[in-house]
């Protein structure tokens, strides 16, 4: 399986919910919603790699695994 950030080989976690949830050895262990995934996709858009990794640091020190949600994401054409 694939991470959705940086598109490097990530584990899929399986979990309930409206979540795909990958561990990358790169990006760590996190939760993406359903909706902002297929929003991604429908808009040909990709994660920000470096930013996406800074904030997903700093929600770790909040949550064990963070989720990244529709509303949290910065979707630029």
């Amino acid at each position: 399986m694939s991470c959705l950030i940086c598109a490097g080989v990530a584990e899929r976690i399986r979990c309930h919910g409206p979540w795909e949830e990958r561990d990358c050895p790169a990006c760590g262990h996190y939760r993406v919603s359903d909706a902002l995934v297929l929003a991604l996709m429908e808009q040909g858009q990709i994660f920000d790699v470096s930013k996406t990794r800074i904030w997903l640091a700093s929600k770790r020190k909040e949550v064990a695994i963070p989720s990244i949600e529709i509303d949290q994401a910065l979707l630029v054409p």
